[in-house]
């Protein structure tokens, strides 16, 4: 195969995974394949198509990459994974600083709830009889998990995981001791013995 042909198809492929990072986000696994694909492409121009063809790939990369990378945060809100990912843009009744949906986001804190959705790190969330846009105040939360409410953003409100209630301990009956063995009984003497006395050692009279 031609060098320039590896040269386009490592480059474009650096391309294509650096817009799949963007819609499907791995972690910067995607990121680091784009990467290495890319400088893959300029070593081989570098090494077999010479230096004027190496110098020519580097400045493409910092002119293409960039654009792509614009266009590809342009596009992703509106994505079905965009419009899970980020929150919806809000009305103009939600930006006033009394609107109603403010108040009442307001007035939720410290109440429990659950999700609607997977906060991821927005979604859904059902606090009482209220539906309304949530946002995890840290990792993502599972639909369905038990929530509380710990503030207030715009119309939305900002929840974490409702803890536990740790069960109640069962209190420990103390053990009864165990009863001592009675004593044995010393034993009794003879009748004979008992009513003995010392007046039968005194000497008979003269």
């Amino acid at each position: 195969m031609s060098p320039v042909v590896w040269v386009a198809a490592l480059f474009l492929v650096g391309i294509g995974v650096i817009v799949l990072e963007v819609f499907v986000p791995s972690g910067g696994v995607l990121g680091f394949v784009s990467v290495a694909a890319i400088i893959a492409a300029i070593a081989t121009a570098f090494l077999e198509l010479g230096v004027g063809a190496g110098t020519a790939m580097i400045a493409l990369s910092v002119v293409v990459v960039p654009v792509i990378l614009g266009l590809a945060f342009r596009w992703f809100p509106e994505t079905p994974l965009g419009r899970r990912v980020l929150p919806a843009p809000p009305e103009a009744a939600d930006v006033v600083p009394d609107a109603p949906r403010r108040r009442r986001a307001r007035d939720l804190v410290g109440q429990r709830g659950r999700t609607a959705s997977d906060l991821l790190p927005w979604g859904t969330v059902e606090v009482g009889s209220e539906s309304l846009d949530g946002v995890s105040e840290g990792g993502p939360i599972d639909a369905g998990s038990e929530i509380i409410v710990v503030a207030a953003q715009g119309a939305a409100v900002v929840v974490r995981p409702a803890p536990v209630a740790a069960a109640p301990k069962r209190g420990v009956e103390p053990m009864a001791e165990p009863e001592k063995p009675a004593a044995p009984e010393a034993p009794r003497l003879s009748p004979t013995l008992e009513n003995f006395t010392f007046e039968s050692f005194e000497p008979p009279d003269a």
